[in-house]
């Protein structure tokens, strides 16, 4: 077990937990100021995300 934990890279969970507090932030905000719902929300960051991942397909990221 002692292996395991020495082999973890611990700046990419903390990468990803600001990267996802980042998305939360956003989120947040378009809830606040907008009159989006958050069903509404999670189609545009789907959607959004799968642009990305198809774009980065092509430009070999």
């Amino acid at each position: 077990m002692q292996d395991f934990f020495n082999n973890l890279d611990w700046m990419q969970f903390v990468r990803a937990f600001v990267v996802g507090g980042l998305i939360c932030i956003v989120g947040q905000i378009l809830i606040d100021k907008t009159k989006l719902t958050p069903a509404r929300i999670l189609v545009i960051f789907v959607t959004t995300g799968a642009i990305l991942r198809g774009s980065s397909e092509f430009i070999n990221i």
